[in-house]
């Protein structure tokens, strides 16, 4: 009783928190890819970083990201149903990632690029220290930045491409690679062990039963087919079912937290089809199982970095018995419920956020202070129950979930105010020195991808700007509409409290045949 009432002054204290400016209107990014496959020793650096780290599966990939191999080493991106493979020792940069727009800076290395559409307003670059590539076609295609003794190169296995550097424009048909040295050359487009490792990875999205009822934008459905089953529900329209979890598995419990820019705690699952479920759609619990329901067909279905609100006090966590510090709770969102990023007032953005999941998107307004409706903040959130709970250390070093949950009574789950959108916890101090040159190969963690082409004062250009334009996207995020939640099954009538608290902080694709096999009916 003591520690029950004490969890509840401890959340109640956030009343006294100080209101500061409303959060802006920006939108974040809507197109991110997927760090799918790696091979070996992998880099990762986030938007607006100076230090890397090691990449990991499933991590997001967005404007100003850069990736980098070590040798021996490769990796694989997805953008939706496109394919990015890093050859052995090649860095890359994200400098521009929107619906109409993919341009990818490739400072050394090399790399496979397979696109299954390319329409006239959309474009695909990939920058180079010669000059820059057009892919004008959907097409195969193998792209060497060159090295000291070898030139660059662009090879078209199918499709087109266009160079243009120096006041030079060269094309490139399919077939043909294009050697792009003192002298331009034409060859043939021969295979290699590398070019085929790429082939084997292309996404063929119509031989995807995910496909058939999501959107094939949506990266990560193509890890979805042999994973899962799709049934339809007559509530929720089409749902997929993932095989072979363990009893107690659910969303968002078997995996770790990330901070990635721009939007802060980002999960990262541990499966290899988690990335599409974990960022898009709602999860129900139906006949005693969990169901992913990725909600209505949208042709460019909109990046969250986790589909679930957490539970206790913004800025702290969640407090409970025999804790010797706070903890931090969350829990997936069900279908109907309202996603509300912490840190954007930019409502047409959030309704595209939300689009598949909530048929009345009217609802998503803000009110005269700038905060979301009440009914959303004060929802019935069907999931509390299933939250997640573990010591703030291990949410904050981005250590395993599953191994250090914490059990919480049910009553305290339910009662425990609810935080939109982010726990508004900082992110952890910088890595560490040893772990940022182990993830680098070796190579000073300061070392920026401009650096590698500072003889060339139109790349240095181009970088520079990538990163005024990741660094735009850091903003002060704010707590948003907590809110204590009275359950319905309460014995006595209780007011229900709402606390608004602010701080300052750092067209379908049909299946084929084969596809519609793993369908269930």
């Amino acid at each position: 009783m003591i520690a029950a009432l004490s969890a509840a002054a401890k959340d109640t204290a956030a009343q006294d928190m100080v209101r500061t400016a409303a959060a802006p209107a920006v939108a974040l990014p809507g197109r991110v890819g997927q760090l799918s496959t790696i091979s070996g020793e992998v880099g990762f650096r986030g938007p607006g970083g100076t230090t890397w780290s090691d990449a990991e599966v499933n991590d997001p990939i967005a404007s100003g990201v850069s990736l980098r191999t070590n040798p021996l080493a490769r990796a694989v991106v997805r953008f939706g149903p496109d394919t990015v493979v890093l050859g052995d020792s090649t860095e890359i940069a994200i400098i521009n990632l929107n619906n109409r727009l993919a341009e990818i800076g490739v400072s050394r290395g090399r790399i496979g690029l397979d696109t299954s559409k390319l329409t006239q307003d959309e474009a695909l670059q990939i920058d180079l220290s010669h000059g820059g590539v057009w892919l004008l076609q959907p097409g195969r295609y193998d792209i060497n930045a060159g090295s000291g003794d070898q030139p660059p190169w662009v090879a078209a296995f199918t499709g087109s491409a266009r160079f243009i550097g120096s006041g030079t424009g060269i094309a490139i048909e399919a077939g043909h690679r294009v050697l792009l040295g003192g002298s331009i050359t034409t060859e043939a487009a021969d295979e290699d062990e590398f070019s085929v490792w790429c082939k084997a990875r292309a996404i063929d999205a119509t031989r995807l039963a995910a496909a058939y009822f999501v959107s094939p934008e949506m990266t990560g459905i193509a890890a979805l087919d042999d994973a899962g089953s799709w049934k339809p529900d007559p509530n929720y329209g089409e749902l997929w079912l993932p095989d072979g979890l363990p009893a107690d598995w659910a969303p968002y419990r078997y995996g770790h937290w990330r901070w990635v820019a721009p939007w802060g705690w980002s999960w990262i699952d541990d499966r290899s089809w988690g990335f599409a479920p974990s960022h898009y759609g709602r999860w129900a619990f139906l006949d005693r199982r969990w169901s992913w329901v990725p909600g209505a067909y949208m042709a460019h279905p909109v990046y969250a970095p986790a589909v679930v609100a957490f539970l206790g006090t913004p800025g702290v966590g969640l407090s409970y018995a025999e804790g010797s510090g706070p903890a931090v709770a969350w829990f997936p969102l069900a279908p109907g419920e309202v996603y509300w990023p912490s840190d954007t007032n930019d409502l047409d953005y959030i309704r595209k956020l939300n689009a598949p999941d909530i048929p009345d998107l009217g609802i998503i307004r803000l009110r005269a202070n700038d905060e979301p409706p009440t009914e959303i903040v004060n929802g019935h959130f069907a999931n509390r129950q299933f939250a997640s709970v573990v010591p703030r250390p291990v949410f904050v070093a981005g250590q395993a979930i599953g191994p250090s949950l914490i059990d919480i009574p049910r009553e305290r789950l339910l009662d425990a105010p609810t935080v939109l959108g982010s726990p508004q916890i900082g992110p952890p101090a910088p890595p560490t020195p040893a772990r940022v040159v182990a993830a680098a190969g070796g190579h000073s963690s300061t070392a920026h991808f401009a650096d590698h082409m500072l003889e060339n004062a139109n790349w240095a250009k181009v970088v520079r700007a990538a990163a005024i334009r990741s660094r735009n996207y850091q903003r002060g995020a704010r707590m948003r509409a907590a809110h204590l939640l009275i359950p319905a099954y309460a014995a006595a009538p209780r007011s229900r409290h709402e606390i608004i608290l602010r701080v300052a902080h750092a067209s379908h694709i049909p299946a084929s045949g084969e596809a519609r096999k793993k369908v269930v009916r």
